[in-house]
Order: structure tokens, then C-alpha cells, then sequence
């Protein structure tokens, strides 16, 4: 398995970027950018994304067994693991599992569960995602109607141009995938064994992962911080990338281990 990556940055603690189910590894280009001249970031592309090749069954185990091997092959170690959405899950699963690979976490526009416990709300949410799949649209056709209700309005059109060209680029099969996926996660009972410095990043205008909600997930961790970012939604690190770099790097510098690691 191995997947690919954009790396900016030579120098500094390791940040490594995990995108949202609509996203890919350019996702994370304001990142890239602007924290790249004190922070080694890397952004990955997660399976079926990008150059990443896809997996013939997505669950929980394979993610972060994948994530795993991807730290070993490059040598990194005691990273700044960031993860959005999607992404977020996977990085709460991966410090459940490996925490001394982790110099810190941090969470954004993420939850800890998918819906209530019954799975009546998880099959509705697969239906209603899936239903224009079905019936012969593309990712490309969707791509403008699932991305605006993510932003907080007004939002820049770079920022929705950017935003929109990452779903239409999601192949259909990864779609359906990570939708079952997230569908199906529930770290809920695992948060009180993260034991690592967490920061956790809302966008105020954010009605998928909403600021309560982010509030409650925060209450669950051990010293947990949270940060709320003005007029952003669920795509932050795109609507206001300058100050949502300025968490992460102010975080990272507050929990730079290297000489510890």
C-alpha cells in the first residue's frame, strides 16, 4: 500500500495534513504555503484519492494500518497529526492505536461518532448521499451541490472554485466508500484513552461539524483545547486560512518534542 503526498518544507516539526471525504492532498495547499518556511507538511492523499490506489474494502483497520505504514516508509516520527472531517476520524482512530507516534493531534470539523446508535440515521445519510450516484450523476455534477452548503457565506469564489475542483476529482467507488466508512465510525468510548496534547479547530458558521458539538468532543479529552475560527465553515483551512495557520503553528511550536523524540 503506499500513497501519495504533497511536502513543502525542509525544516521544523513534522505536520502531516489528512483531508475530508471531498478533498484530496491539494486540499491543504494554504497549509502547505503558509506554514512550510518553520514546518515540514505533508498533505496525503488517503486511498482512491489523488495517486493514492484505491482499497478493495475501506474500514477503520485498513486506514490505519495504511497510515501507519506511510509514517514507517518516510521515517516520521512524533508528528503533528492533522486531521479535517473525514480525515479527523482517521486521526482519532490512528492515537487510539499508535500515540507515541504522535507529538500532538489535532482535530478539525471532526466528530467522535456518526449518528445516533440505532443505524437508522447512518443508512438515511448513506441513502440521501448516494441517491444521485445512483441515478447517474457524477462527482463532477454534484460537486457545486454539496461543497455550498459547507461554506460560510458569503465565501471567496477562489475559495468555492478550489473546494469544487477537489470533490469533482473524487473518483465515484472512493465516494461511496468513504461515505459507508464514516457511516460507521464511533471512537466515542476511546476518547478518554488519548493522553496526547489535542487541539480541536470549529468554524463558527459550521452547520456539519457545529461549534456545540466540537465543544462536547473537546469535554471528552484529556486537556483538550478548543479553537473557534470566525465566519468559516466546514472548510476553514480554506476561508481563513491565515488565521487557521496561526493555531496549528502557535500549537505545534507550544508541543515541539524533537529533542525529546
Amino acid at each position: 500500500m503506499s500513497w501519495s503526498y504533497i511536502r513543502c518544507g525542509a525544516l521544523g516539526p513534522v505536520l502531516v495534513c489528512l483531508h475530508g471525504v471531498g478533498g484530496n492532498a491539494s486540499a491543504f495547499a494554504p497549509q502547505l504555503s503558509g506554514l512550510s518556511n518553520n514546518a515540514q507538511v505533508w498533505s496525503l492523499d488517503l486511498p482512491g484519492y489523488g495517486d493514492s490506489a484505491p482499497l478493495s474494502v475501506m474500514d477503520w483497520d485498513c486506514l490505519v494500518a495504511g497510515l501507519k505504514q506511510f509514517l514507517d516508509q518516510h521515517h516520521l516520527h512524533k508528528v503533528h497529526l492533522l486531521g479535517h472531517s473525514f480525515g479527523g476520524m482517521l486521526a482519532q482512530a490512528f492515537a487510539v492505536q499508535y500515540p507515541d507516534y504522535l507529538a500532538s493531534l489535532i482535530l478539525y470539523s471532526t466528530s467522535a461518532a456518526f449518528g445516533s446508535s440505532d443505524g437508522v440515521f447512518q443508512q438515511q445519510f448513506i441513502e440521501s448521499r448516494l441517491k444521485p450516484l445512483n441515478e447517474g450523476a457524477t462527482m463532477a455534477q454534484l460537486a457545486a451541490v454539496l461543497i455550498d452548503p459547507l461554506l460560510a457565506q458569503p465565501s471567496l469564489p477562489s475559495v468555492r472554485h478550489t473546494a469544487i475542483h477537489c470533490m469533482a476529482q473524487v473518483p465515484n467507488k472512493t465516494y461511496r466508500q468513504a461515505i459507508k466508512c464514516i457511516s460507521e465510525f464511533d471512537c466515542r468510548s476511546n476518547l478518554p484513552l488519548l493522553n496526547l496534547p489535542t487541539l480541536l479547530l470549529a468554524g463558527s458558521e459550521d452547520t456539519m461539524a457545529s461549534v456545540p458539538m466540537m465543544e462536547r468532543l473537546a469535554s471528552k479529552i484529556k486537556n483538550a483545547q478548543l479553537g473557534v475560527l470566525a465566519n468559516a465553515g466546514h472548510l476553514a483551512n480554506l476561508e481563513q486560512a491565515t488565521p487557521f495557520n496561526q493555531r496549528v503553528s502557535d500549537f505545534m511550536t507550544q508541543h515541539d518534542h524533537r529533542q525529546g523524540a
